[in-house]
């Protein structure tokens, strides 16, 4: 009995961690409103390929990739916290 609930116990566990990160790709007016306008005034410009909204078990982050190669990455909140500029 005691190895069925360590079983079940550790089972639960693992669907837990695994199903709590989630990547989907979202249209660009789904990012947060200071994201878009970050966007708007540094890249007026430059066309948004994609956003990728990535969801782990406490936090959530967006991943703007960018006509020019350029990915921007933003906090839950629409902040920026990274950029990235392929070659």
């Amino acid at each position: 009995m005691k190895k069925a609930t360590f079983l079940a116990a550790m089972v639960a566990l693992m669907t837990l961690t695994v199903g709590c990160d989630d990547e989907t790709i979202i249209p660009v007016d789904q990012l947060p409103m200071a994201a878009q306008t970050y966007i708007q005034e540094n890249q007026p410009d430059t066309k948004v390929l994609y956003v990728k909204k990535e969801r782990e078990l406490f936090s959530t982050t967006y991943k703007v990739m960018l006509e020019n190669r350029m990915e921007i990455e933003f906090d839950g909140d629409g902040m920026p916290i990274d950029m990235d500029i392929d070659d």
